[in-house]
């Protein structure tokens, strides 16, 4: 019982430092763990080009969320203004209204492939980390035609 006990702890040891972030309908996952947008950057912080590219994301989403919603705001406005009093519909205010639409539709795209991007760059890092704990460390499963064994290379 105890080397089977022994066997099973060795076996998954190296799955115990890995951290991948896993994203599933737009929600970040840490070892099946949800974490918030916002706490996400703190487990970032290891790879730098992952952090920036998800920061860059970020701003990504904010300013074209904010010209997306600006157009919005133009467009009803006019279009209220237009019902309440007798000024003809289509002024300036719907076609500045339809440019910032236009405008952040690009700005929007590119956000999910970012910040796919920096999940992928980071989960890269730890995959490439995961077997070293200050040494190289690997551990294999290894089977011929004498038995199984377990192979620990220090």
């Amino acid at each position: 019982m105890k080397k089977s006990i022994l066997l099973f702890c060795l076996l998954f040891t190296g799955f115990i430092f890995s951290q991948q972030i896993e994203i599933r309908d737009n929600k970040f996952y840490v070892n099946d763990a949800l974490v918030y947008k916002h706490e996400i950057t703190k487990t970032l912080a290891a790879n730098p080009e992952a952090l920036q590219l998800y920061k860059k994301s970020r701003s990504k989403e904010s300013v074209g969320g904010l010209l997306l919603g600006g157009g919005i705001g133009l467009i009803v406005g006019d279009i209220v203004k237009g019902l309440v009093s007798d000024a003809d519909y289509p002024s300036g205010f719907t076609y500045v209204g339809a440019g910032l639409i236009a405008v952040s539709i690009p700005i929007l795209s590119g956000r999910t492939k970012m910040r796919n991007k920096s999940i992928e760059l980071y989960n890269e890092s730890v995959k490439s980390n995961s077997n070293s704990l200050g040494y190289q460390f690997d551990m294999k499963v290894i089977t011929n035609s004498n038995g199984i064994g377990l192979n620990i290379t220090f």
